[in-house]
C-alpha cells in the first residue's frame, strides 16, 4: 500500500493505492471507521470482488482499469447527485484524455459509442443527527480488451479500445478526480445545472424502457429525470411514475 498526501478534506488530496483488495468501496468504508477524511481516495490495481449494482462483479484485469471510490461527507440535499456527478466526472476524464464524447444510460453507466466504458456506484449511510457519509465507487476501462472477459465482451469497451492506443491509468486516475472536485463543487452550488449537464447526454430519454427493480419492473416511456435524478416514466395508463433506483432491461 502506498499513501499520497495533499491538504486533507480536498477531493483526492489524499489517495491509498493498493495492489490488490477485495473492493476498494470495502476499504474506503474501513477508513470511514478510522475517521478518515472528507475527499480521502482508494485506489486498487486489482479487486477480487469488485462490485456494481444489485450486487454483481464488476469485471477487470491486473492494473487495466482505473478502480478508485472516495469518501465523501455531503450535505444530505447533495446526496442523491452523488453519482450524478461521478458519472460526469468519469466522462469528463473520458474527453480529457481522448477529446471523445460520452453518454448516459441511467441511473449510473457512461458509454463509449454506445458501449459500457465506465460504471459508478454510490453507498450512502446516514447518522442518527442527520450527517451523511458516502462511498463513491468508480470503475473506469482504461487499458481493458473486453474481447478477453466474454462476460462483457459484447456491451463494454474501453479508452484504449476505443483509440487504438494505451493509456496510462494514473493519468485516467488524476483527471477523475479532478473532474469529481469540480462536479462536487457544482452538486453543492448549482445542482440543476448538474442534473442538466447529465440528463442532456442521457441516451435513456424518449424510449421505451423496462426498469427492472426489487418490487417488480416498471414499463412505459423514459420522459425525463427530475432534480434529483429519478427517471420518469410514462406508464400506459397515462400516469407519470419516478423511479429513484433500477436497472433498465431494455430501452
Amino acid at each position: 500500500m502506498e499513501r499520497d498526501e495533499t491538504p486533507r478534506g480536498v477531493i483526492g488530496g489524499q489517495v491509498m493505492r493498493f495492489q490488490r483488495v477485495t473492493s476498494t468501496m470495502d476499504v474506503a468504508w474501513q477508513l470511514v471507521e478510522a475517521e478518515a477524511p472528507h475527499g480521502m481516495a482508494v485506489v486498487a490495481q486489482v479487486q477480487t470482488a469488485g462490485r456494481g449494482r444489485f450486487l454483481r462483479r464488476w469485471i477487470s484485469g491486473d492494473g487495466d482499469c482505473l478502480l478508485a471510490s472516495v469518501l465523501l461527507r455531503p450535505p444530505a440535499d447533495a446526496a442523491p447527485l452523488l453519482s450524478i456527478a461521478g458519472a460526469l466526472a468519469a466522462s469528463d476524464a473520458v474527453r480529457a484524455l481522448t477529446g471523445l464524447a460520452c453518454a448516459f444510460k441511467w441511473p449510473n453507466d457512461v458509454l463509449l459509442n454506445g458501449r459500457k466504458v465506465c460504471g459508478v456506484l454510490t453507498e450512502v449511510r446516514a447518522d442518527t443527527d442527520g450527517s451523511v457519509t458516502a462511498v463513491l465507487g468508480v470503475g473506469l476501462n482504461v487499458n481493458l480488451d473486453p474481447a478477453k472477459h466474454p462476460e462483457i465482451a459484447e456491451g463494454a469497451s474501453s479508452l484504449a479500445s476505443e483509440m487504438g492506443i494505451g493509456f496510462a491509468v494514473v493519468d485516467a486516475e488524476q483527471a477523475f478526480l479532478a473532474g469529481l472536485r469540480e462536479r462536487y463543487g457544482q452538486c453543492l452550488d448549482n445542482p440543476r445545472a448538474t442534473v442538466e449537464d447529465w440528463s442532456a447526454r442521457l441516451s435513456t430519454l424518449g424510449k421505451e424502457v423496462t426498469v427492472r427493480r426489487e418490487d417488480g419492473a416498471v414499463q412505459g416511456v423514459a420522459e425525463g429525470v427530475d432534480e434529483a435524478g429519478r427517471l420518469l416514466v410514462r406508464l400506459a395508463s397515462g400516469n407519470v411514475r419516478a423511479l429513484a433506483d433500477g436497472e433498465i432491461a431494455s430501452s
